[in-house]
């Protein structure tokens, strides 16, 4: 820590507490920091004019349409059918007016955020933990990725995600798996995250019953609002995409591009997207496929590798749901700015449920501090202790996202239109790109020896021990 002492004494006060209050000692400088970071990120937004909002105005026109008269099954087909119905809310509080609409919305994204900064805060008390890791990163993690958190859907993902790894520690298996069976509803992948909610015996028949419960009634309530084709619409919109300029497919072409943008077009498409066009761009969509596939497979295997062990835990749960939501990321041909949004959530949940462990090593039983950890362990060995392993996966997080806001919407139009800073836009796409391929690439290896084929028994990560506690909505169910 620097020295203050050089520092007239009203300025040296003045440092020493900000340094204080960083740390987050109680929830009224959690709350503080919340509220000035928010306050700074609308500020930068008013100032800087950066059009993130581009996809609530699209929300609205689109229901605005079915408002005045379009079949549902015409509007948002790129989105699951009960997004429709949430996406109507603003729309009649904001009394059908653009304006309205805007401002309910992300008034609505507003409080969300600061309900999701209670629960982490919240839930880290009630387990005897300490709640800072966590609301230290979900106050900056939302400066990070800037504005888009907050008019984009992606951030409901992320936040149902979180609840329902927050759920399970808490035993409440029905509602986590319902949790991501909303998740799904609303964007899709948290379907993909369904076997993370089967922690132990009773979870998986109570989480698969929260999980496929939810969606089958979603799933006929759409069939009966829309008919079939529109129930499908999602799937079919996805395949049907080309090369988005931001995936790591595309970073060769974009990296040809820069060189000689004659023989490249990146244009806008049908599907609300740049997508980058050229002597490449086959043979790179092909590579992605054969990714997504591979990808898939992985998932498959260290899922099978975990649910097949007696002694599975929630921390390894909150990591299988990162690695999962990663390689979707980093095996799909399309990649847009909020995707990294999806991460968000699970990591803060995981620094949540990690607090418990801030130092013990599975395999040895030592306790150690992040700060100072025993100089005879080797860096893997350091990765599988919990809140060390939390914390490295929320620092990468926190650098994927600066760079990339700094891709969107800062150096955007350079990306898109050759100018004087496209280099610069250029490379950061790079370094982010390969970047989260090692990151992704990282923790699947971790994976592997750590959860899902550990050396022996009990070598996984540990157990988050909380008491017993019933589960409302199955007591409901069971009443009934």
């Amino acid at each position: 820590m620097a020295n203050t002492s050089h520092l007239p004494r009203p300025l040296a006060r003045l440092v020493a507490a900000v340094r204080y209050s960083v740390t987050l000692p109680t929830h009224r400088h959690a709350l503080g920091w919340w509220i000035a970071t928010r306050a700074s990120l609308f500020l930068i937004w008013f100032l800087t004019d950066f059009y993130t909002q581009g996809d609530i105005v699209y929300y609205y026109e689109s229901i605005n349409k079915l408002f005045n008269g379009t079949p549902a099954s015409q509007v948002l087909i790129e989105y699951p059918t009960p997004l429709i119905w949430l996406l109507s809310i603003p729309y009649i509080l904001g009394f059908g007016s653009q304006v309205g609409y805007l401002i309910v919305f992300i008034v609505a994204f507003v409080a969300g955020d600061a309900l999701m900064g209670y629960v982490l805060w919240h839930s880290a008390r009630q387990y005897g933990t300490n709640p800072r890791p966590a609301a230290s990163f979900w106050i900056w993690f939302v400066i990070a990725i800037g504005p888009i958190v907050y008019m984009r859907l992606d951030f409901l993902t992320a936040a149902l995600s979180a609840t329902s790894l927050i759920a399970i520690v808490r035993t409440h298996r029905f509602t986590s798996g319902a949790m991501m069976g909303v998740g799904a509803a609303i964007k899709l992948w948290p379907a993909l995250l369904w076997p993370t909610t089967m922690t132990d015996t009773r979870a998986i028949r109570r989480a698969s019953l929260g999980f496929f419960g939810t969606g089958a009634g979603l799933a006929i309530a759409s069939l009966l609002f829309a008919g079939w084709d529109r129930l499908i619409s999602p799937l079919t919109w996805q395949s049907d995409r080309g090369l988005q300029i931001e995936s790591l497919y595309a970073t060769p072409a974009m990296l040809a591009h820069l060189i000689d943008s004659s023989s490249w077009e990146i244009r806008l498409s049908k599907y609300n997207a740049f997508e980058i066009d050229g002597p490449l761009t086959v043979g790179l969509t092909q590579v992605a496929s054969v990714a997504t596939v591979i990808g898939g497979l992985t998932m498959v295997i260290l899922y099978v590798g975990w649910l097949r062990r007696k002694d599975r835990t929630p921390i390894e749960a909150g990591t299988l749901m990162i690695i999962a939501t990663l390689i979707m990321i980093v095996t799909n041909k399309t990649f847009s700015p909020q995707y990294l949004i999806w991460v968000a959530g699970p990591v803060a949940a995981l620094l949540t449920i990690s607090a418990r462990h801030p130092g013990l090593l599975p395999d040895q039983g030592h306790l150690f501090t992040w700060s100072n950890p025993p100089k005879h362990l080797t860096r893997d060995e350091r990765l599988v202790v919990p809140l060390t392993l939390a914390r490295h996966i929320a620092i990468w997080t926190l650098a994927l996202l600066v760079a990339t806001q700094m891709i969107y919407p800062v150096l955007y139009n350079s990306l898109v239109n050759p100018g004087w800073f496209t280099p610069l836009a250029t490379l950061i796409l790079i370094m982010r790109n390969c970047a989260l391929l090692y990151f992704t690439v990282r923790l699947i290896v971790l994976a592997f020896r750590s959860i899902a084929f550990p050396r022996r028994t009990g070598s996984g990560l540990p157990s988050v021990i909380v008491e017993e506690e019933p589960d409302p909505v199955v007591d409901v169910v069971k009443e009934a």
